[in-house]
């Protein structure tokens, strides 16, 4: 995996992290130890496995109504996209894009571009 995949991948947990605070308000403090103790993918976890189809809906609502939420999908979806951009260039590049898909973060994705509007159902 490419360094500039690296620095995306921690760049999309920061936004994960920027989200979770602008959706609570303020950031767990479990979830803040776990992930200054190395655990990168925490917040992405929270949100993806927090509250399932009405974590959507409230992202799709929260999503027209406020600004900073807006900004944090959109921060997010544009990063993920960005490594799809980045892995698809590679010569097992549709494998990876599936891989990216496939994970946890991609799920993310795939609900914050719903939510967004980007994508459909």
């Amino acid at each position: 995996v490419s360094r500039e995949t690296e620095n995306i991948v921690a760049k999309l947990n920061g936004a994960a992290r920027d989200l979770v605070e602008a959706i609570d308000g303020k950031l767990p403090a479990e979830l803040e130890r776990r992930f200054n103790a190395g655990e990168q993918h925490v917040y992405t976890h929270r949100l993806y496995q927090g509250r399932g189809k009405k974590m959507l809906e409230l992202l799709t609502d929260r999503y027209e109504t406020e600004r900073l939420i807006r900004g944090r999908i959109d921060g997010f979806v544009r990063l993920f996209e960005r490594l799809l951009d980045t892995v698809s260039e590679t010569p097992q590049g549709e494998q990876l894009v599936d891989a990216c898909l496939g994970s946890e973060s991609g799920k993310l994705y795939l609900m914050l571009a719903q939510a967004s509007g980007r994508l459909t159902s």
